[in-house]
């Protein structure tokens, strides 16, 4: 039976579609439609549009090839010169496929549609971009001006610790605190002495700070008094675990402490108040009392390690 399929296959008219010849070979097998879809576990549906060359009901190419490769190794085929032929018939059938392929005018138009939107859309995109770093340009610096004169009219200047402001501030003699008698003359002095470490930030005199122990010995307790006796006037108590800068102005308008604070210090202070307060690096600041009570720094914003709040009585 082999000898014989063999002599039709390289005798026989090579005329002839794929499709045809395999099924006469597999008639010459005595094999069905069934026969040869169980043993290449295809259905027969799949064989029957392969023998009638249906190849529309088929999937692609690779896989038809594939199948009648293993159709022509059953039926004792030459299966190259079966693809050759498969691939000659098929030729039409892509030229159709390729044909439908092209898009239809109704389809063409919509492609022109979509194309403009999105040429429309992108230029309003530029066009926006454009017009908003124009903007920006334009406006932005007196945006930010305006920012800033919003946040407050009021700013006080902190000094790094390590700054030499602040080493000269802590290296010279703090004044001897003025007397009854002679406050009138030293108040104006006083306040440029303080004026040259810091920014002032009001117009009224400055009484600085009486450094009884000393502001380069650690442990030491600096204390400003008001003009009445320290028994009747509020008291404000601030110890230091590290260097801080530290203002205190009092209700009459006066900074009464400009000092930098060192590690183990005491700033003590008694007046009028209101007392506000600036502290240039909350981090080092151990506690703070206001007429003997605990202040908590927390409830007080901090920016870039800086706060600054105001002790009343009413809020103390």
């Amino acid at each position: 039976m082999s000898e014989e399929g063999s002599a039709e296959n390289s005798n026989g008219p090579t005329t002839r579609l794929v499709g045809e010849q395999l099924r006469t070979a597999r008639e010459h097998h005595g094999m069905d439609r069934q026969d040869v879809a169980d043993q290449l576990h295809l259905r027969p549906s799949i064989i029957q549009a392969i023998e009638e060359s249906y190849y529309e009901a088929m999937p692609a190419d690779l896989f038809l090839k594939g199948y009648v490769r293993t159709y022509a190794r059953l039926t004792e085929q030459d299966g190259d010169d079966l693809i050759a032929r498969l691939d000659r018939e098929l030729e039409p059938y892509r030229e159709s496929q390729e044909a439908q392929k092209e898009p239809s005018p109704t389809e063409v138009i919509r492609q022109k549609k979509i194309r403009r939107r999105r040429i429309g859309g992108m230029t309003i995109a530029v066009v926006a971009v454009l017009l908003l770093g124009w903007v920006v340009y334009e406006y932005g610096p007196w945006v930010v001006d305006s920012a800033v004169e919003a946040a407050g009219e009021v700013e006080f200047e902190v000094p790094d610790p390590g700054s030499g402001a602040g080493a000269e501030a802590d290296s010279e003699p703090e004044p001897e605190p003025a007397t009854a008698t002679d406050e009138d003359d030293t108040t104006g002095a006083g306040s440029s002495e303080a004026g040259a470490d810091t920014e002032p930030a009001f117009s009224t005199p400055v009484a600085q700070v009486d450094d009884s122990g000393g502001a380069a010995s650690n442990g030491g307790t600096q204390t400003a008094t008001g003009e009445q006796p320290g028994g009747s006037q509020p008291s404000l108590t601030i110890t230091f675990d590290g260097a801080c800068w530290v203002e205190v102005v009092n209700g009459n308008g006066e900074r009464v402490v400009v000092t930098l604070a060192q590690e183990g210090e005491t700033v003590e202070y008694e007046g009028p108040v209101p007392f506000e307060v600036l502290l240039g690096n909350v981090d080092a600041v151990a506690s703070v009392r206001f007429m003997g009570e605990a202040v908590e720094l927390e409830q007080y914003p901090v920016n870039a390690g800086r706060t600054q709040f105001v002790l009343d009585t009413a809020n103390g």
